[in-house]
């Protein structure tokens, strides 16, 4: 019987199924801290992360119970993070010096998460319309839209039109090494769907995040290796470029071909060879041409645009105007910063904390039916609009652990219209009578992640029947219909006028007779007892 041979050998398979080799290294520590107009900086060691940096780890109940979490050694089953329904736990160190393993609670940022999958609130990409008050017109994009969720360099939806414009390039480069007369490219059409894409992951890096050692080294290990293909591009786009120019330049003389048809041909072909008939020269002078355009202008020059970010695969850089800043400096270099917003984000645009597209979705309530709105959620008031220091644009609510913005703007804005200046004033002030503090009903809308990983909300406050459902106030009864008169001819016989037909005259004196009788018996039967309204005991089974 031949022997198996075994693929891994057994400490190879004791990693691979150890959980504590599977667990990833922390990530840096983010910045909780504030910075203000005169370059205060308030940071808090205490506050929660605006994302996690360990990993969040679980076991099971007979493990727990023998304290075992899958770590070097058993963790104390006495410790206060241990004694919970439903423990999870962070690893801060795993051996420290005392030989003892370092751990936190982890069920911050894991209770948060279970809080925001019972909102349930689709995520977008970007933040454009999260600043927009008005939330009455089409919803935003989600994050798992096609031409926003795009990682791939292989389809034609993975590239922009930098990418197709390099990708023409390299298809006429090879074409012209196997000729003996330059020819040149026509740049791909453009394309509505390409043109709108949005990629959130490169395969290049944010230049702008890096510091100087992570550059240099990034110059060292990957620009040096390519610096030959990259001159290939480079020539045949200054190639492209001469031709062109020259090309334009001819048809601007004003020289009319001959109107013989061979003789055009030939006169053209003549012309033609005139133009590719380029020298190392003026590759040169192209090439100089190019960093001058360059040195003026880095982000918007072709060289740059057309032929460094797509062959690097790097994101787009974009100068945001800062002179007018809260935090301005007087310095001319501090007026143009980076655009963080176009920057590339860390992690997918929905983070992974929801798979919705859009909130499209009918809430269900078990006694009343399908809602046209799902039951709000109570919102805490964290801070008022007028603080001890300044009085703010906007109140902050605290909704399942995360901190959002009110709907409505301060009262001292010209574009304030009356409804938001009435829904407004219950937030300026801070309230201390209410137990626990005041609270708001709202609809999360939407949530998006910004590139420094933190989570930001879209509230709109509940002004609906949805509200006295929640509370149990609203009984089973049919809708009544508005603005139904089931008598047409009240108004006319109110007025003491006929219709003219004799027919719809009795049946309106008849009505109208019925109509007195029972006004007439109805104090005699309210003192037998009234009904209550809607269905008996739907009221107490709501409440």
């Amino acid at each position: 019987m031949a022997l198996r041979r075994q693929s891994r050998s057994p400490t190879a398979n004791l990693l691979r199924n150890s959980r504590l080799f599977a667990l990833p290294n922390p990530l840096p520590r983010p910045n909780v801290g504030e910075t203000y107009g005169a370059g205060i900086t308030r940071a808090s060691d205490s506050a929660t992360l605006p994302y996690p940096t360990h990993q969040a780890i679980a076991t099971t109940k007979s493990s727990l119970a023998r304290g075992d979490w899958g770590l070097k050694r058993p963790l104390p089953a006495r410790s206060r993070l241990v004694q919970v329904s439903d423990p999870v736990l962070r690893v801060t160190q795993l051996d420290t010096i005392e030989h003892v393993t370092d751990f936190d609670s982890a069920a911050d940022h894991v209770r948060t998460r279970q809080k925001w999958q019972e909102l349930g609130v689709p995520m977008m990409r970007g933040l454009t319309q999260m600043r927009d008050t008005d939330l009455s017109g089409t919803p935003p994009g989600g994050a798992f839209e096609r031409r926003d969720d795009t990682t791939s360099y292989d389809t034609n939806l993975g590239i922009d039109e930098a990418g197709l414009y390099l990708e023409a390039l390299k298809e006429n480069l090879k074409k012209n090494s196997a000729r003996t007369q330059f020819h040149p490219f026509s740049p791909p059409p453009v394309d509505a769907e390409v043109h709108n894409s949005k990629r959130w992951k490169h395969d290049g890096p944010w230049l702008p995040g890096m510091n100087a050692q992570d550059f240099t080294a990034y110059l060292g290990k990957q620009i040096s290796k390519r610096r030959d293909e990259f001159n290939d591009y480079l020539r045949e786009f200054v190639k492209n470029e001469i031709y062109t120019t020259r090309q334009l330049a001819a048809s601007k003389s004003g020289e009319l071909a001959p109107e013989d048809i061979e003789e055009a041909q030939k006169w053209q072909e003549k012309r033609s060879r005139a133009w590719a008939k380029i020298s190392e020269k003026d590759i040169q002078n192209g090439i100089e041409a190019l960093r001058r355009e360059t040195a003026n202008n880095p982000l918007g020059s072709k060289l740059v645009t057309k032929l460094i970010m797509p062959f690097l695969r790097l994101p787009t850089i974009k100068f945001k105007y800062t002179a007018y800043a809260e935090d301005a400096s007087n310095r001319d270099i501090d007026q143009y910063q980076f655009d963080q917003e176009s920057a590339p984000l860390s992690t997918h645009p929905s983070a992974g904390l929801g798979y919705l597209r859009t909130k499209s979705y009918i809430a269900n309530h078990p006694i009343l039916g399908p809602q046209s709105a799902p039951s709000p959620v109570p919102a805490r008031v964290v801070q008022p609009r007028t603080t001890a220091f300044k009085k703010e644009a906007y109140a902050k609510l605290g909704v399942g652990g995360f901190v959002a913005n009110d709907q409505y703007r301060s009262t001292d804005t010209s574009s304030a219209t009356r409804a938001s200046i009435s829904n407004a004033r219950d937030v300026e002030t801070i309230d201390i009578e209410t137990p626990g503090g005041k609270k708001i009903p709202v609809q999360p809308m939407f949530g998006s992640v910004t590139n420094d990983g933190r989570i930001h909300i879209k509230l709109k406050r509940s002004t609906g029947a949805e509200i006295q459902v929640a509370r149990g106030e609203l009984d089973d009864k049919p809708p009544v219909r508005e603005n139904y008169e089931p008598d047409p001819l009240k108004n006319l016989a109110s007025f003491g006028r006929k219709s003219g037909v004799k027919e719809l005259d009795e049946q309106s004196d008849r009505a109208r007779q019925l109509s007195s009788f029972l006004e007439q018996m109805r104090p005699e039967r309210e003192g037998r007892g009234t009904p209550a309204k809607g269905v008996p005991g739907v009221a107490d089974a709501l409440r």
